[in-house]
């Protein structure tokens, strides 16, 4: 999975969920270390919701120990954490 491909796929999702026009244009590359609230206008409900939709997109679990500010409001840290779980699988299974 490229880094790069996540992040922008991550955007788009984010981008899909919003409501306010204000808040669905995806933004310029190198703008994922803004919060999701401050980027999408997420709520906490938001954020819940989009991140059940990763879960189930990319097939990875939010641990709740694993839920810290980086992890939940960054899109680089949501990156980060995917990316992670997917390079532990590939370990794991080799």
């Amino acid at each position: 999975m490229d880094r790069a491909g996540l992040i922008r796929e991550l955007h788009e999702i984010a981008a899909g969920m919003t409501k306010s026009d204000q808040h669905r244009q995806v933004p310029a590359e190198g703008a994922g270390d803004a919060s999701l609230v401050d980027q999408y206008g997420f709520s906490s409900l938001d954020a819940l919701e989009y991140l059940l939709i990763l879960e189930e997109k990319f097939d990875v679990v939010f641990e709740d120990e694993d839920l810290t500010e980086e992890t939940l409001f960054s899109i680089e840290g949501l990156a980060t954490y995917i990316l992670d779980q997917k390079v532990g699988e590939t370990t794991s299974s080799s």
